[in-house]
């Protein structure tokens, strides 16, 4: 836009960039930037120059790039959020999403944080012992489903929590100590995991909500045992998987957790004991 054509403001009313950066907090260079992504014209273009000019009340447009952009916005969404502005409502909504988002990266922060520090804790920690043992057949009180990936197994966990509450549904007193959960994909998934939890339950049950009685063989199994929380289990079944191959045995059925000291059981994850085991042949 050449200077011709501003129209509403006279042009001595107009700032410099120098200056616009310096009232708008935001670089000469990032200024230019988002000129480029359309994201913030100047009001003018010198034809011959292409100094740009900006108009005052640019000025508050500015600051709603940089605070959006302080709040973690990439350009993309600013230019989604700007128009905005004028839609109030809408606007709250789009921005309690984005929170959400941020929510969840710091916790992906947080997870790469501990397993970060538990690297450094693992290079003193002796591996993992294998043992061979029978598992004993047990009755289950068993939930089977499809969810969206391994940390959502929570989900099923709560699902049994609120059918135990209800009184109509199982007797409480008839739970064992044995909690475990099954999986059933032959690799590992990133998503859609099959996936069963259970408790052993020696009372009645009529079949309800996803629930049933399921009764699980005898089953000949490697076994190992995971300390701490979850995000290095796969420590474990490594381990496992050598142990098994350089024995020449094979994965004879679906492994499964027995979580000795659980979420359930226990707040601190460092605490959590968890067995790991792999039917064998």
């Amino acid at each position: 836009m050449s200077d011709s054509s501003v129209t509403g403001a006279a042009v001595s009313r107009l700032l410099s960039i120098g200056e616009f950066s310096r009232y708008a907090g935001i670089s000469v260079r990032m200024l230019r930037h988002y000129d480029e992504r359309g994201l913030l014209t100047p009001a003018s273009v010198d034809a011959f120059t292409s100094y740009r000019r900006y108009a005052p009340e640019q000025l508050r447009i500015a600051g709603r790039i940089r605070t959006l952009r302080d709040a973690g916005c990439g350009i993309p969404l600013i230019e989604e959020l700007l128009p905005l502005f004028a839609a109030p409502d809408a606007l709250r909504a789009r921005l309690a999403q984005h929170a959400a988002s941020l929510e969840a990266a710091a916790a992906e922060l947080e997870a790469q944080k501990r397993l970060t520090l538990s690297l450094a804790d693992a290079l003193d920690t002796p591996s993992a012992q294998v043992g061979e043992r029978v598992f004993p057949a047990v009755r289950t009180l068993w939930l089977r489903r499809t969810v969206a990936c391994y940390p959502a197994e929570g989900e099923m966990w709560a699902d049994l929590r609120e059918l135990m509450a209800r009184p109509d549904a199982v007797d409480p007193a008839r739970f064992g100590d044995l909690i475990g959960a099954t999986y059933f994909d032959e690799e590992f998934r990133d998503d859609d995991v099959e996936m069963a939890i259970w408790r052993d339950y020696d009372g009645p049950f009529t079949a309800r909500d996803g629930f049933d009685i399921v009764e699980l063989p005898a089953q000949r199994v490697a076994w190992t045992t995971h300390r701490g929380d979850f995000d290095t289990i796969s420590n474990a079944t490594e381990t496992l998987g050598a142990w098994i191959a350089e024995r020449g045995f094979t994965r004879a059925g679906a492994p499964f957790n027995v979580y000795v000291v659980g979420p359930g059981r226990e707040k601190d994850p460092a605490k959590w004991i968890t067995e790991v085991n792999v039917p064998i042949a």
